[in-house]
């Protein structure tokens, strides 16, 4: 598929995305690898395991302790109708998902979806894993502004701030299932939920790769997930106590297997990126992608997203393929630290909030990016090293859905068929007037011209989620920029 989506002969001067030549320890990351605790977690506290199809397919009507809990039901995708479309790409779809009305989670203002991947990259041939044709979307916690200076409330256990949790959506059904996700302590004899933004994750295999924005990435195992004794609406607890096991509530945790760290911490990760350029020696990992082209190895793509600054890095590790004799389906290691295959700087673009990479039929390297706009019409662009073109900006009115679009995974067979799919999901709402008269400084009136939100003013929250997929070779989609 990649031989009809042939990019131009590189060209040098004046290219928006040029590679980089990096020092000998730039931007690569160690391992901790908590692979020991997790099995004692899994094996001795957590013993009632599940796998993929168990968190997609069983329903709940009840809670722990037997009374009736709707909350705890398996959740359903919907259709996007009214306002909402607005954040669905103005492009033939193949697929276009709004999240569930009756459990909130398409208008709620204190989870936010972020990072995207899906079984269709992340499997051997079919699109399926352990059977099942899954999307997964991590969701970070928000806490929200107290007065004019930006304090936030108070963390209060699993109303954490960037508290994470994952949802596995099967795509045949429509149903999903949140699912928390959990770091092993005290040598596996317990466990506490992870935080951090969640802009970017990639599913291999039986892994899921999740981003630390300002640290590296974590790696979290499917194969080691369980179900915990206590869950239900309401609940505010996590871990191991009295020898009973939780989860915020939710009846199933991913547990961490190994966290990829780099050797400091950037500048700023926000928008200025500090002094208004990028960390010289320090990444932010903003988005994830897989990239199974160009023959071996596979890489690890990821990318850093700044609001206004230029020159944001996208850099591609080496990943092992399963078959590999050591560190199988995880990021090859030399000497103790992870492998760079290369790295790109992206001078030409602000704000890349999803990307990923391919090598086309002539071996060009070539780059899909989103780029979020907050609730204005967002930018996707199609580019490759050397290309010279004018770069589209939120300015010049976007080309692609509002409500920030957060990621871009491909997926390219479903079962037999080959489908060619372009996945990425939107994250953004409209304040309600009731949450903007309750959090004014977390929600302020919007004013700007050509905002989506501009001029909404009914009580309740207006959601600007959705999951999409389009054609990955539809000229409508590639030949955009």
């Amino acid at each position: 598929m990649f031989a009809g989506l042939t990019g131009q002969s590189a060209v040098a001067d004046g290219a928006v995305v040029s590679k980089m030549t990096l020092g000998t320890d730039q931007f690569k990351m160690t391992d901790t690898d908590y692979t020991s605790d997790t099995n004692n977690l899994y094996n001795n506290v957590l013993t009632n395991h599940v796998n993929l199809s168990d968190v997609v397919t069983t329903d709940f009507t009840k809670d722990s302790s037997g009374a009736t809990d709707t909350w705890m039901n398996l959740r359903s995708m919907r259709s996007c109708t009214g306002d909402e479309t607005k954040a669905l790409p103005p492009v033939t779809k193949k697929v276009a998902w709004c999240w569930s009305s009756a459990h909130a989670d398409d208008t709620t203002p204190r989870w936010f979806p972020q990072g995207m991947s899906t079984t269709g990259s992340a499997d051997g041939g079919d699109g399926a894993i352990q059977g099942k044709h899954v999307t997964a979307v991590v969701w970070h916690y928000k806490t929200f502004k107290t007065n004019a200076a930006g304090d936030l409330e108070a963390n209060d256990g699993c109303k954490t701030n960037n508290l994470l949790k994952l949802s596995f959506i099967d795509r045949d059904t429509g149903k999903y299932r949140h699912v928390l996700l959990a770091e092993p302590t005290s040598s596996g004899s317990n466990f506490k939920f992870v935080t951090g933004h969640g802009g970017g994750i990639a599913w291999y295999a039986n892994y899921i790769y999740v981003t630390d924005t300002a640290h590296g990435i974590r790696v979290f195992d499917i194969n080691k997930m369980a179900k915990v004794d206590t869950y239900g609406s309401g609940l505010n607890s996590y871990g191991v106590s009295g020898g009973k096991s939780s989860a915020c509530g939710y009846p199933y945790v991913l547990p961490e297997v190994h966290y990829y760290q780099q050797s400091g911490t950037p500048d700023s990760c926000a928008t200025d990126a500090g002094d208004g350029t990028p960390d010289a020696q320090q990444l932010c990992y903003s988005w994830l992608s897989l990239d199974k082209t160009g023959g071996s190895p596979y890489k690890l793509v990821t990318g850093e997203w700044y609001g206004s600054a230029t020159g944001a890095r996208v850099v591609r590790y080496q990943l092992n393929p399963t078959s590999a004799s050591t560190y199988p389906g995880l990021l090859n290691m030399s000497g103790g630290k992870t492998v760079i295959q290369d790295a790109y700087v992206t001078g030409g673009y602000l704000g890349l909030q999803g990307g990923m990479s391919w090598t086309d039929s002539s071996g060009l390297l070539n780059f899909d990016f989103s780029k979020g706009c907050g609730t204005k019409p967002a930018v996707f662009s199609h580019t490759w090293v050397g290309d010279t073109r004018a770069v589209t900006s939120c300015g010049s009115g976007g080309n692609w859905a509002v409500g920030s679009p957060q990621a871009l995974s491909y997926w390219p067979k479903l079962d037999t068929t080959q489908v060619d799919e372009l996945w990425g999901l939107t994250e953004g709402i409209c304040a309600g007037t009731s949450l903007r008269a309750s959090y004014p400084y977390e929600f302020p009136a919007v004013s700007e011209a050509g905002n989506a939100c501009d001029g909404y003013n009914a009580s309740a929250n207006l959601s600007l989620r959705s999951v999409f997929a389009v054609g990955f070779t539809d000229s409508a989609v590639q030949n955009l920029h």
